[in-house]
């Protein structure tokens, strides 16, 4: 990962964390600060993936919640996808920023640090790398919501590292 990537990604982390901390430290009986009872939700989403080895159908599983209507924290799970010679796998903690557009809208951006596993021709290699999407929530009701998504994620290949690209929909179910 690039040092300034990094540097800013390790003091997002720093400053998501403590914000979470002093939030849990100040907190009624009422819910806690991950995910806070009132603002957490589970998400999973589906779409297509490119990368330099080719495309794939890709998954995605997440688990977020917000200590505040515009901060949160969200850890993912992601399928990349198989494509004829490879396929690639990450697990992700992001920063969220949430914009509410309206009662029905909110726009959404992330951006945080994954671990990748790959296994291309037979070669396997692993790493970490930065992640960052933008998304908008549709609210279907109160709980649900529906979800357009990009996320472009930095994924270790034994030939070096890969930029890709995930555009995908899907539904959360707010708690």
């Amino acid at each position: 990962m690039y040092p300034s990537i990094r540097k800013f990604s390790a003091l997002l982390m720093t400053a998501l964390l403590v914000g979470g901390a002093a939030q849990a430290q100040s907190a009624d009986s009422s819910g806690g600060w991950w995910p806070p009872s009132e603002r957490g939700y589970v998400g999973l989403t589906g779409g297509r993936t490119h990368f330099d080895q080719g495309r794939g159908n890709a998954y995605s599983l997440s688990l977020g919640g917000f200590w505040s209507p515009q901060m949160g924290l969200e850890v993912a799970a992601t399928d990349f996808g198989r494509s004829d010679t490879a396929d690639a796998y990450g697990f992700s903690v992001s920063g969220v920023a949430r914009l509410p557009i309206n009662d029905t809208f909110s726009a959404f951006a992330k951006l945080g640090l994954q671990y990748s596993r790959s296994d291309a021709a037979g070669v396997r290699d692993t790493g970490f790398g930065e992640t960052y999407g933008v998304g908008v929530d549709i609210s279907l009701t109160r709980q649900v919501a529906a979800v357009l998504q990009y996320d472009r994620a930095a994924v270790h290949f034994a030939s070096g590292r890969d930029r890709v690209n995930l555009a995908s929909v899907g539904l959360k179910y707010r708690y």
